[in-house]
């Protein structure tokens, strides 16, 4: 994703990280308000003291998982620094494995989600602080590792 840059970074390395990982948070964020105001409208027709009560709750709920969001990928991100992949080998073995599960659990949430159509903001929430917490970081765990291969020991 970073390309050969990473060793210099230069402003190409750095200019590829925003773009990236601006567009990733614009297109997210982008989404998140689309359903914020698919919620609003869901609720528009209740009386005013329920509509507010919800909408409040909604947004307490949707704070709350981007905080979440948050702290979980700040604590993957530091487990993925603090015990890198040592060899190509097991980078692509960690990355294999990964990929593998993808779509048995995209598959498994469907249903889930159609059932729980009112909390997807809550959930875009959540990834949005997860993208967030990987997106500002200095180095990353891909780095750390290349950086050590090419240290002279």
């Amino acid at each position: 994703m970073v390309g050969t840059t990473w060793y210099r970074r230069g402003p190409r390395y750095w200019l590829r990280r925003v773009v990236v990982s601006g567009f990733s948070l614009l297109v997210m964020t982008l989404v998140f308000v689309a359903l914020l105001v698919w919620f609003h409208d869901l609720v528009s027709g209740m009386p005013s003291g329920w509509r507010a009560g919800c909408e409040v709750a909604y947004g307490a709920v949707c704070a709350a998982a981007g905080v979440w969001g948050w702290v979980r990928g700040r604590r993957q991100l530091a487990a993925a620094l603090a015990a890198p992949a040592t060899t190509a080998e097991e980078t692509w073995r960690r990355h294999d494995s990964a990929q593998r599960s993808v779509p048995g659990r995209a598959s498994a949430g469907r249903l889930p989600a159609l059932l729980l159509a009112p909390l997807i903001a809550p959930l875009f929430a959540w990834l949005l602080g997860t993208l967030l917490a990987a997106s500002l970081v200095r180095e990353l765990p891909a780095e750390v590792r290349a950086r050590r291969a090419l240290s002279p020991s």
